[in-house]
């Protein structure tokens, strides 16, 4: 072309060298503080260290304690680290329990999904994200019911083709699978407002069934009040096994992630998982490898 075809396209240069700029931010440092780059699709330090910013305990109201997570030397020692044996090890506990692949994420043989929708280019998953259901909500009732009441463990009700997590755990330590872990899904708001789709497929999620009550000091529609405890022995014993098995199908410990804390600093915000213990989790990922 000509240069004096372009001199008529000189005052539209700004905008045109804004509209070929990608959208996709290169950092959301200022959106989660444990610092995402959106470049190396993943959150800042070695993955123990991501780990306990990731699992700050979650307070009432949503509120993420500042401080780091100060992890118990079992769950630190192993994220990050080559699984070994223990597809192969997963794959006789399983039969021996008589589980079916649905019962821990899907086919132990299979990968797990890939970031950016599948795009097998992409890094694999390596975010295990635990949340709670914050259902059902009992409103003004004054106390929960007993943990194997059947109104507290009704499973069906989460499936479907849109079904928000990856697999659904009862307090009884029952499941229910949403989606294969090999297949990439979305299901916080740090994923869908703030990654977009290079995230889709970069972390697996996990509902634990809570129900919530009503806090009388907050809206008419809160559910503010979890139980205490807030989750029950079967469910950490069941989250232990699927955490291990998406783990040995991608050959290394994943990184274990609170909804809450992806999601701070973000407009309505979930407040998920509500009274988590962590020496719980660890106790029953330690009782499941002396098992194996």
């Amino acid at each position: 072309m000509k240069r004096s075809a372009l001199l008529p396209l000189l005052p539209l240069l700004p905008a045109l060298l804004a509209a070929c700029t990608t959208t996709t931010p290169v950092h959301v440092d200022e959106t989660n503080p444990c610092h995402f780059s959106v470049a190396a699709l993943q959150f800042r330090d070695t993955p123990p260290e991501q780990a306990s910013c990731l699992l700050r305990h979650v307070d009432k109201w949503g509120k993420v304690q500042a401080q780091r997570a100060v992890l118990p030397p079992p769950l630190a020692q192993l994220i990050g680290q080559p699984t070994g044996e223990l597809n192969a090890q997963l794959r006789r506990y399983v039969a021996e329990q008589g589980y079916s692949g649905a019962d821990v994420g899907g086919d132990l043989s299979a990968p797990l999904s890939h970031a950016n929708g599948g795009d097998a280019a992409a890094p694999g998953a390596h975010y295990f994200v635990i949340h709670d259901t914050s259902s059902p909500w009992l409103g003004d009732a004054h106390a929960f019911p007993p943990n194997g009441a059947a109104s507290l463990n009704a499973l069906q009700q989460f499936v479907g083709p849109n079904a928000v997590a990856h697999v659904f755990v009862n307090r009884l330590g029952e499941t229910v699978l949403g989606h294969d872990f090999s297949e990439p899904w979305r299901a916080t708001k740090f994923e869908t407002r703030t990654i977009g789709q290079p995230a889709k497929g970069l972390f697996i999620h996990i509902e634990l069934l809570q129900p919530r009550r009503r806090d009388p000091s907050g809206s008419a529609k809160n559910d503010a009040i979890a139980p205490t405890p807030g989750f029950t022995t079967a469910q950490y014993e069941k989250l232990a096994l699927l955490y291990a098995a998406a783990s040995s199908r991608s050959g290394t410990w994943l990184i274990p992630a609170f909804h809450a804390d992806l999601d701070q600093g973000l407009e309505d915000a979930h407040d998920d998982p509500q009274n988590f213990e962590m020496q719980s989790f660890v106790d029953a990922l330690t009782a499941l490898r002396e098992r194996l």
